[in-house]
């Protein structure tokens, strides 16, 4: 298995060069860092300092090996959108704002997607299937931003109050810090529902059809015509080979909720590393934009890494030679 994770890990490393090259190439082309400074009154050597900073005056593949050389290393460069920060520290401290969100999210999400794909197989076309089945389609359906939005409307506007105590927060975040425990359950439950909602809709989609494609398989029919009970067989035999879909799923679901929900983290005003790409794309920040990109990437990459190690475990036949 050594062998195999080594070969995994080196074979991942052109990919990461090739897909980071692209998005520092675009992204570079994208705007000039000197344009803010056409109308303002400032010096010649103002123009100089930015053109030293990001080396302008370099060719882009020549940029991209230093900045990707100095990243190897935790330089990421400073932030101009954000105060000439260093990158590095601003994405770390946001990617732990996003982990707040995507790991709770994630549990609520697989326990759910499993427990209602096992149920819905099991049960095929009872009403719970068909109530599974609809709701699977309305998540599916419905768009993220709509549903934070109608989120923010029903806990903002008409149930503001309860009792006279504020159920949940709309906007922003809390931190046991500075507000204390309950107010920081109060600002993370409409983001986590809102991610919860919309993933556990397709997962349980894809759930529930690994699963009847097992239960209907002929080692299924052999342990049940033994005599085994058939919730063992269901759970301990049926489920085990049906989950290896869903991990390819969970894989990458994982990686971009910690590489940061775009749409959940600008609709709830939340400062991840969602609305920080955000920001950075549209101030033009190359380090900050790159240095996003760069987390996220790694975030795919370990993820799938583990999702292949993780069918061994569920399938001894599979095996790495």
């Amino acid at each position: 298995m050594f062998a195999y994770v080594v070969r995994r890990i080196l074979s991942t490393i052109p990919l990461l060069l090739v897909g980071t090259f692209i998005v520092f190439t675009l992204t570079a082309i994208s705007g000039d860092p000197l344009s803010r400074l056409a109308t303002a009154d400032v010096g010649e050597e103002a123009y100089e300092r930015i053109i030293e900073l990001y080396g302008l005056d370099q060719p882009i593949p020549i940029r991209y090996v230093n900045w990707m050389s100095s990243a190897i290393q935790g330089d990421m460069g400073p932030a101009p959108s954000q105060g000439s920060q260093p990158t590095f520290n601003i994405v770390m401290d946001r990617a732990g704002n996003t982990a707040r969100l995507a790991i709770p999210a994630f549990f609520f999400i697989a326990i759910t997607a499993i427990t209602l794909g096992v149920y819905s197989a099991v049960k095929q076309y009872s009403k719970l299937d068909y109530f599974v089945t609809g709701f699977s389609f309305l998540g599916i359906s419905l768009p993220t931003f709509v549903f934070g939005l109608l989120l923010q409307v029903i806990f903002g506007l008409w149930f503001f109050d309860w009792f006279g105590v504020r159920p949940f927060y709309v906007l922003g975040m809390r931190t046991v810090a500075s507000h204390g425990w309950l107010d920081m359950v109060r600002s993370h439950v409409l983001p986590i529902v809102t991610l919860w909602l919309v993933i556990t809709a397709s997962e349980s989609r894809f759930q529930r059809a690994a699963m009847l494609e097992v239960i209907n398989s002929d080692y299924i029919r052999t342990a049940r015509a033994k005599g085994l009970p058939r919730r063992k067989v269901i759970l301990k035999h049926g489920l085990r080979n049906a989950l290896i879909p869903l991990v390819t799923i969970w894989a990458i679901d994982l990686g971009l909720l910690l590489g940061g929900s775009v749409v959940t983290e600008t609709i709830f005003a939340w400062p991840g590393l969602g609305r920080l790409l955000l920001d950075g794309i549209f101030q033009q920040d190359l380090n900050l934009t790159m240095g996003v990109i760069m987390v996220v990437s790694l975030l795919v990459v370990a993820f799938n890494l583990l999702a292949d190690l993780l069918y061994g475990v569920l399938d001894p036949r599979i095996r790495y030679e």
